[in-house]
């Protein structure tokens, strides 16, 4: 069996940092629901949600992550849930409403102003509803936002460009807006670091 390095160290070190958010995802499904998941990285929130949906599919672009979250459910022997290497910029394979809810954690702002639009409108397509977990915007000052900008400035490169245009655009609240979506509900977690957001087509978009 293949053997993923970036994979297990993504896991140990990148994926406690963000349990609350999947946790407080993974309550927020229904269940039997039918849910999907963009950039579903390792697979943890995938498959925190299959103990309660009827099925997960989780979308990945990178091998890695898709291996690493293939041999995690094989560990678990989970038998609801199926990780796809797949371009979350093109959802055109999946039926209208075909999910109750398209989820994503920790990613929209890891995308070009333009791709994240793309991806909105993607999952607005596909799923009744949309529950995106990412940074809060502006972040409440304290040790959290600090550590939060640090690790982001630390990755550098095209990663930092973006986050840095997700933050000085308005963050979720501007993406939402121009794919035609509006957030019904909000709640802060992690000290004012991140928000956890349901989304639903605007007025004018139903």
């Amino acid at each position: 069996m293949c053997f993923s390095i970036k994979g297990l160290l993504y896991r140990v070190f990148i994926d406690p940092l963000i349990g609350s958010l999947r946790r407080r995802v993974t309550s927020m499904i229904s269940p039997g629901e039918r849910v999907i998941e963009v950039a579903c990285g390792t697979g943890a929130l995938s498959l925190s949600m299959a103990t309660i949906a009827g099925h997960v599919t989780g979308l990945d672009l990178s091998e890695d992550m898709i291996l690493t979250a293939r041999q995690a459910a094989g560990r678990r022997r989970a038998k609801n849930v199926a990780f796809e290497l797949h371009d979350a910029t093109d959802l055109s394979g999946y039926q209208d409403k075909v999910f109750d809810a398209a989820v994503s954690t920790m990613a929209m702002h890891q995308f070009d102003p333009g791709t994240g639009v793309k991806v909105l409108l993607g999952m607005r397509r596909v799923a009744g509803r949309i529950i995106i977990a990412d940074y809060s915007c502006p972040m409440r000052p304290g040790p959290a936002a600090w550590l939060s900008r640090t690790i982001e400035r630390a990755a550098g490169g095209e990663h930092y460009r973006n986050f840095r245009a997700y933050m000085e655009r308005g963050g979720l609240a501007r993406l939402a807006e121009e794919a035609g979506l509006k957030i019904v509900s909000q709640e802060e977690r992690g000290a004012g670091a991140f928000i956890v957001a349901v989304l639903m087509p605007s007025a004018a978009n139903t």
